[in-house]
């Protein structure tokens, strides 16, 4: 592989020997998309794909992290309610998950078996690319929160799959000390945590 060279829609926009690594790592680009691909040729059992989306927030409402939560709930190749937690049952996987962090998400994917490792990758390429939530908005407010009435019917309640997620990540007195100084001190800037939506009294 040389600079320059085109490889399957992608043009190799650069190289470097990285020998802490031993590894070569190649910086490409989609010549059609403009999409930006790093590879990391080493030697390793196990191998290791993850595609990232730039999710820059404008306000604390959590929409990407919803919307991660959100795209892994079936797909327009895989029409199941989870396909990840079917996966699970029967992959050889050693990593599956989705990160949100302030500025951008993440979906890595992990596997020592090289048939298994494809098949995950085009699950998640499938669910990044093609989300269910484009036919099935009510997967939006399942995953994020909505109001449920309570047992005697009287009092709305909040549930969420993130909302609760939240509720749990935030109940720990570091994380909200942490998410309050961080308010303090870049009051111009968006934080990364899931909105709270606001609570009805009787």
């Amino acid at each position: 592989m040389k600079q320059n060279e085109i490889i399957h829609g992608f043009q190799i926009q650069a190289l470097q020997t990285l020998p802490e690594l031993e590894a070569t790592l190649y910086r490409l680009e989609h010549v059609k998309s403009g999409a930006r691909l790093v590879w990391l040729d080493r030697e390793e059992e196990n191998k290791t794909f993850f595609i990232a989306f730039r999710t820059l927030p404008e306000d604390d409402t959590g929409v990407f992290h919803i919307l991660e939560h959100s795209v892994l709930c079936g797909s327009d190749r895989y029409p199941v309610k989870e396909p990840f937690v079917e996966l699970m049952k029967s992959s050889l996987q050693t990593f599956l998950n989705a990160f949100t962090f302030s500025d951008k998400t993440l979906y890595p994917v992990c596997s020592r078996n090289e048939k298994d490792f494809r098949n995950l990758v085009r699950v998640y390429m499938d669910a990044v690319l093609h989300p269910a939530i484009y036919h099935k908005p009510e997967i939006f407010r399942q995953e994020g929160w909505h109001y449920e009435l309570t047992e005697d019917q009287s009092v709305p309640s909040c549930k969420g799959v993130v909302f609760n997620e939240m509720k749990g990540a935030y109940a720990d007195k570091d994380a909200r000390m942490y998410l309050e100084i961080s308010r303090q001190l870049f009051p111009d800037t968006a934080s990364s945590t899931a909105g709270t939506p606001p609570t009805f009294r009787s």
